[in-house]
């Protein structure tokens, strides 16, 4: 018994040193089998008191030697405990405002909603729905509706940020991160290894007039995303529109700027406006700036400016910032049109 803790205490170790070089957990040495499997369904030992994962689920044994149904077995460790992000509701964990926000749950798994997140206020497990912009052939949930394992490799992809998918429905959509030291061909910058707050990650523009996280959204949720003169996006090609000849018929996410519509006095309010808020939303930046100051117009939107990935309390995970005061993972305590009014100067 003693050498067979050693052994998982060399692994817990070698663990730690990993994630320090990729940033993300399972993978590498840090993907331990025994964390969710169980060869024979039993756990009678207690190797590593305390451990969450070492609890079986009630109605086993499950499929593929998992301890617990996926979505119950990923939230043993993604919900209210200290060592691993919150993922689901109210953030009970660790501490800080999270980068994607907190998922809610369909009605009738077994799952709770804390108190302000909806089905209506972003991703929702077991839902089963068409995704908003999506269609048949974009999605392929399962029977049980919208799963974890959906968008993430429960066994880890190093290169790729959040462990998401780049296989199957994703074949192709990478989106590559750099640790501690940023790099500008990297998708996104994380200033420490293992950050999910939204104060630590920051997101490059190695393509001027495209979106890696866009394109990987696009998967599922078709009809929001493309390049500028796209029928579904309105807009001319190179992603200006000087007049209204080739107005936007949706928002685009990839090749327009801050205040970019051919007329230097709007890109310059607008820009200017940017620039002076406190609380900005998160855009893309091709120089790893992301201030707004200068001349240099290279701010872009993209899915991360307007929405919370997993959500929170607000429809759709849209984030209410007004500019100023505290920030929340709701935004500030702003309304609807201050999220607009981040870039845009139109109104009062």
């Amino acid at each position: 018994m003693k050498r067979l803790v050693l052994i998982l205490a060399a692994m817990l170790v070698a663990g730690a040193a990993s994630v320090a070089v990729a940033g993300d957990f399972h993978v590498g040495t840090s993907l331990i089998c025994s964390d969710c499997h169980t060869a024979h369904y039993s756990a009678q030992h207690g190797y590593a008191p305390g451990a969450p994962t070492l609890q079986l689920g009630p109605a086993g044994p499950y499929n593929n030697l998992l301890k617990d149904d996926e979505v119950n077995l990923c939230l043993t460790c993604h919900n209210n405990q200290s060592f691993a992000p919150d993922v689901f509701g109210q953030n009970g964990g660790t501490s800080g405002l999270r980068q994607a926000g907190g998922l809610n749950a369909a009605a009738g798994h077994g799952l709770t909603n804390d108190v302000g997140y909806d089905e209506i206020d972003g991703h929702t497990l077991f839902s089963t729905a068409t995704p908003p912009g999506g269609n048949t052939s974009a999605y392929h949930a399962g029977a049980e509706g919208l799963i974890c394992t959906d968008c993430h490799a429960q066994h880890g992809i190093a290169t790729q940020y959040r462990n998401l998918l780049n296989r199957g429905n994703f074949a192709g959509d990478t989106l590559s991160y750099a640790v501690g030291t940023n790099d500008l061909t990297k998708d996104v910058y994380e200033r420490s290894a293992g950050t999910y707050t939204e104060d630590q990650i920051d997101f490059n523009e190695p393509n001027t007039r495209a979106s890696s996280y866009g394109r990987w959204c696009k998967t599922c949720h078709v009809d929001f995303h493309g390049q500028g003169g796209d029928l579904n996006m309105g807009g001319q090609a190179g992603g200006v529109t000087a007049t209204n000849a080739a107005p936007w018929k949706r928002h685009p996410t990839a090749d327009v700027n801050i205040g970019e519509s051919g007329a230097a006095a709007t890109f310059i309010s607008s820009l200017s406006r940017y620039a002076g808020l406190t609380n900005k939303v998160k855009v893309m930046d091709s120089q790893g700036l992301w201030l707004g100051t200068g001349t240099d117009n290279t701010l872009t939107p993209s899915c991360f400016s307007c929405h919370k990935a997993h959500g929170n309390q607000n429809a759709f995970g849209l984030i209410f910032m007004n500019g100023s005061g505290t920030r929340t993972e709701q935004g500030d305590g702003g309304v609807y049109k201050d999220l607009c009014r981040q870039c845009h100067t139109q109104g009062a």
